[in-house]
């Protein structure tokens, strides 16, 4: 099994307070809330798992998307 776990970091300290383990089929999150906005929206994340591109990753305030669904090679982040 290939290591998808995405840690959701503390903005001041940096440390893990959760984790996920990346979007389901559609690309969807599977932890979103009832809006669809994602559990680690307005977080940083880390996927050990993935490539450099999704170390530190900002996820915006009331995103819907799934970080690991996006294609960050594809926009040269």
């Amino acid at each position: 099994m290939s290591e998808a776990r995405v840690d959701m970091l503390d903005s001041a300290t940096g440390k893990v307070v959760d984790h996920c383990y990346g979007p389901v089929l559609d690309g969807g999150c599977s932890r979103a809330d009832s809006q669809g906005i994602v559990l680690c929206n307005g977080r940083h994340i880390a996927a050990p798992g993935a490539g450099p591109e999704y170390w530190l990753v900002w996820v915006p305030p009331a995103s819907q998307h799934c970080p690991r669904a996006w294609k960050l090679d594809a926009v040269g982040y």
